[in-house]
């Protein structure tokens, strides 16, 4: 008997043996259900820390627009200064 045939062997002895093994009634839905609860749990869990760190971001982004504001002000000078430059000789 060769090893292949070994395999083949056990691999129908295993078959045979667990043929009436299944799943129970309603499994699917079960684990269906599950999982659709995982989601939502999940949604929810990030609820509370983003409510907590919500005026924090909004206070980042508020500074973030000043930041944005100043350096467009000053690139603007910047660039409007160099044009009224005269270059000497």
């Amino acid at each position: 008997m060769s090893h292949d045939e070994d395999i083949d062997a056990r691999l129908e002895r295993l078959a045979a043996a667990t043929s009436s093994v299944g799943p129970r009634g309603g499994f699917s839905g079960r684990v269906m259900a599950r999982i659709n609860e995982e989601q939502l749990g999940t949604l929810l869990a990030l609820r509370v820390p983003a409510r907590r760190f919500l005026p924090f971001g909004m206070l980042a982004a508020a500074l973030a627009m000043v930041w944005a504001v100043s350096v467009t002000s000053q690139v603007n000078e910047a660039m409007a200064s160099s044009d009224d430059t005269e270059l000497a000789w």
